[in-house]
């Protein structure tokens, strides 16, 4: 029960992130694109479970982002061939490829979200349902971060 709450929250979080986030650039967005940030977000945080927690964590962001690049080119063209609302159009953007429905500006936005999933992922499984040790994070070897100890326990 814990993972399937989890994971609804984690698709709730990541969408309506998304959608902020598109809105305020955009001023506009679609369902589907609420669709494609849940999966992204909980697909992402599923992978960080299962990488160590010395896993470098520039690789892990490297992972997700690779991972919704490769959803908004499965996404992008079945809504470019089938639903025809050309939901994103990065044709015009530096490296972009697939009928401009993925470009390398914006996996590393993607890279950039894959902080978000990575640490909102860990925090609700240590605060909200005491399921790990507690989170840290390594780059290039070094141990960066660590979350703060929760005050409370369950047991």
């Amino acid at each position: 029960m814990n993972k399937f709450v989890k994971n609804i929250l984690m698709a709730i979080i990541g969408s309506s992130l998304y959608l902020l986030v598109e809105i305020m650039f955009r001023n506009y967005t679609f369902r589907l694109s609420a669709v494609m940030a849940a999966i992204a977000w909980v697909v992402g945080n599923n992978l960080n479970n299962k990488f160590s927690w010395k896993m470098d964590l520039l690789l892990q962001c490297g992972i997700i982002a690779v991972l919704i690049t490769g959803l908004e080119a499965i996404i992008g063209n079945l809504d470019y061939y089938f639903l025809h609302q050309n939901m994103w159009d990065y044709s015009g953007m530096p490296l972009s490829a697939l009928n401009g429905k993925i470009c390398i500006p914006f996996t590393i936005i993607w890279f950039i979200f894959g902080f978000f999933i990575v640490f909102s992922g860990d925090a609700i499984e240590y605060y909200w349902f005491h399921d790990n040790d507690i989170p840290e994070y390594w780059i290039l070897g070094k141990r960066i971060w660590t979350m703060p100890i929760r005050k409370c326990d369950l047991h």
